[in-house]
């Protein structure tokens, strides 16, 4: 993404406005969390907050569930793959998939009998390194917000 700058005004309760474009450039939504920042330099950085991404121990979640499923595993944050078992790993970091969106809005769990790399993932529709055939997506909910999803998936073992 090209940098942006843009001048706006703090109103009498300290609000700034983020302009639609801007938002729809980073895929802020409503209800969004932001994590803002002060730089040495008087500079004040707005980043979205994934709580997911902030878990301490999601390599050992993902390990005991290959362990205890025999299927690979990734985990999401509401925009992107955050983590995954070694297999899945091409996934990490891609934005989720119409499938992994669906299931988060529904708030139900949702299995894919032949899913499609472009399920799970936006940019991965010609990815011939990922192979996927069954997948189980359930959202990860705390406190009546969807975080996040967990993906199981088998790759023809």
């Amino acid at each position: 993404m090209k940098a942006t700058g843009i001048v706006r005004k703090i109103d009498n309760l300290g609000r700034v406005v983020i302009p639609k474009e801007i938002r729809k450039e980073m895929k802020i939504n409503n209800g969004n969390t932001l994590e803002i920042f002060v730089d040495q330099d008087d500079s004040v950085i707005l980043k979205k907050y994934s709580p997911v991404e902030e878990l301490d121990r999601v390599e050992d979640y993902i390990d005991t569930l290959v362990e205890t499923t025999d299927c690979d595993v990734m985990i999401t944050d509401a925009d992107k793959v955050v983590a995954s078992s070694e297999d899945m790993e091409c996934y990490v970091k891609k934005p989720v998939g119409h499938g992994v969106k669906e299931a988060m809005q529904s708030r139900t769990t949702k299995t894919i009998k032949t899913a499609k790399e472009e399920d799970i993932c936006e940019e991965c529709g010609k990815q011939e390194k990922c192979q996927l055939e069954s997948v189980l997506i359930a959202p990860i909910i705390k406190q009546g917000d969807v975080l996040g999803s967990v993906i199981l998936s088998t790759t023809g073992r």
